[in-house]
């Protein structure tokens, strides 16, 4: 995988965990917190991912 398209994926999983954030907190919404944890999570799996050999 390019790392362009390493770190778009990376950046678009930010963005969808602090709109799960803004939108589940004042809502109350625990979907929601543990939905952007999963995303921020994808978010730093993919910025700290090393490129296989081979």
């Amino acid at each position: 995988m390019s790392i362009l398209k390493r770190l778009l994926i990376a950046v678009i999983c930010l963005f969808a965990a602090i709109a799960c954030y803004v939108f589940g907190i004042p809502a109350g919404g625990a979907i929601f917190l543990l939905l952007g944890i999963v995303l921020e999570g994808l978010f730093w799996f993919q910025l700290t991912r090393r490129k296989r050999a081979g």
